[in-house]
């Protein structure tokens, strides 16, 4: 079972360095192996077993990687829930899976008190740190052995179209990933990565990845801009894990001039597409590499990477490509007839290898519409250029086809952000009874910006049937924490 070895590894070889940090502790290797033998035992006697599904409620701290890691140890599978999912949401995620349990903050399981379970532990309290702290460990043969096909978690979905759905991912799946990574990136165990992504979700297997070569890991109970700056300089961070638009957020932070970031090595970002105007003020402001981080819960997280030497020059082009696929994963993208694309012809982008998902939780069907003949379909629309390395065009869902000719939202709107009132853009398709289609652009711009100063601006760089028909001006572009453009929210 990989993320067992991982702890034993790294509590053989690093015993005293830092594996973990939050806004209240850190804990060394031997520390947090120790903890989690304990909690493992602790969640066994209250009668939490192989198989069992826990449901995990919390802002990222020590005590989620904690609970993980237990209930990895014990062979049950730990369902990590989003915070700010309604109590509706919440429970219809527990109908699906059936948790016998939900460990969480106190606060946030206060917000939900019909939330369908046998056990209720708060990790914020005495019961759960006596568990980690008194509870006796045990022997290990006290405890299960778990294969590495047994599954290992339900992670789900950002639900950018719909209600999210349970990926269903094994201990095969964290193991495959993190070695293709290793491989691929080949992080050193000195490392100190901030992670300002939520562990709710399948960029949590970044800090998996990670922790995997021994790095340490900072965590963060939410994105702040002072905060993830703050946390760079106290723990000499070497890298940070975001988003785009989280990346924007601290360009933009008044306490950038005085932080010192001097051992910053690298900066990790995916989940969306990277503005060239702020990777541009990012490279310059500071002055470390760029690694484009690719992938998709179902394919078990990250498994195409863009690393700094292959990324262009700032101002060189519009679009920085994907990369290229990890080691023991494979990427091919499908035209419309489920044929191999040639090199530089758009297709949908397909992943397969041991790091796939299971398969949706309890879902036959949509497992079924996502796989074509062993290939995960991925619902992203891209090419793959002579040298093997992956240029992403939009997604599938947000295609508008105008009169027979394909139109890419994402085209539209990184031309709209080139305009130096334009903040922030979202674009849509709508149904035209001449065109069929026509795109709609969602704008956040400086006050008295007017549509035809921007279709003005447009004229010279988009076709005359890729220009949006209609401008309509909003104050913010819906978002989830993972910095994707939430087009469902958006007032069509």
């Amino acid at each position: 079972m990989w993320l067992t070895q991982l702890l034993e590894r790294n509590r053989q070889c690093f015993p005293e360095r830092t594996a973990l940090v939050d806004a209240h502790r850190s804990v060394t290797w031997a520390d947090f192996h120790d903890r989690v033998a304990r909690l493992a035992h602790g969640l066994a006697g209250r009668g939490i077993g192989g198989g069992d599904r826990v449901a995990v409620l919390s802002l990222d701290r020590v005590e989620v990687m904690e609970t993980y890691f237990a209930l990895a140890r014990l062979g049950a599978l730990f369902v990590p829930l989003n915070h700010s999912l309604t109590p509706a949401e919440v429970i219809g995620i527990a109908e699906r899976c059936t948790p016998v349990a939900v460990i969480g903050e106190s606060a946030l399981l206060d917000r939900h008190p019909d939330l369908p379970v046998r056990l209720r532990i708060p990790l914020d309290d005495a019961e759960f740190a006596a568990m980690c702290e008194k509870d006796p460990a045990g022997n290990a043969g006290d405890l299960p052995d778990v294969p590495d096909d047994a599954l290992a978690a339900i992670l789900h979905t950002s639900a950018t179209t719909g209600r999210a759905k349970g990926v269903a991912v094994d201990h095969a799946s964290f193991r495959a990933i993190a070695l293709g990574w290793l491989t691929q990136a080949r992080p050193t165990n000195d490392i100190v990565l901030v992670n300002c992504c939520p562990l709710y979700h399948g960029s949590m297997v970044i800090s998996l990845t990670y922790m995997a070569a021994g790095a340490t890991v900072v965590l963060m109970p939410g994105f702040q801009p002072q905060r993830a700056l703050a946390a760079i300089e106290d723990n000499r961070a070497t890298h940070i894990w975001l988003v785009p638009q989280m990346l924007r957020f601290l360009m933009q932070s008044k306490s950038l001039r005085r932080t010192d970031l001097s051992g910053l090595r690298e900066v990790l970002y995916g989940a969306a597409p990277m503005p060239p105007e702020v990777y541009a003020e990012a490279v310059e402001k500071l002055g470390c590499g760029f690694r484009q981080v690719y992938g998709m819960t179902e394919v078990g997280g990250p498994y195409i990477t863009l690393g700094p030497d292959e990324h262009p020059a700032p101002g060189t082009t519009d679009v920085i490509p994907a990369g290229r696929v990890i080691p023991g994963m494979s990427v091919k993208a499908l035209d419309e007839k489920d044929q191999e694309a040639a090199p530089g012809v758009i297709g949908e982008i397909c992943a397969r290898g041991p790091g796939v998902m299971r398969g949706y939780w309890n879902d036959e069907q949509a497992t079924a519409e996502i796989t074509t003949n062993g290939w995960t379909r991925t619902g992203d629309l891209g090419f793959i250029d002579g040298d093997g390395r992956v240029h992403l065009i939009d997604r599938c869902k947000d295609l508008i086809i105008r009169a027979g000719q394909n139109v890419y939202p994402r085209e539209i709107e990184q031309a709209l952000r080139t305009h130096p009132a334009v903040h922030d853009a979202a674009v849509v398709g709508v149904n035209d009874p001449d065109y069929g289609e026509v795109p709609l652009a969602f704008v956040v711009a400086d006050p008295d910006t007017t549509p035809d100063e921007i279709q003005s601006h447009l004229t010279p760089r988009l076709a005359t049937y890729k220009r949006p028909r209609h401008i309509r001006f909003i104050k913010e572009i819906p978002r989830n924490p993972a910095g994707k453009i939430l087009k469902k929210n958006l007032p069509t």
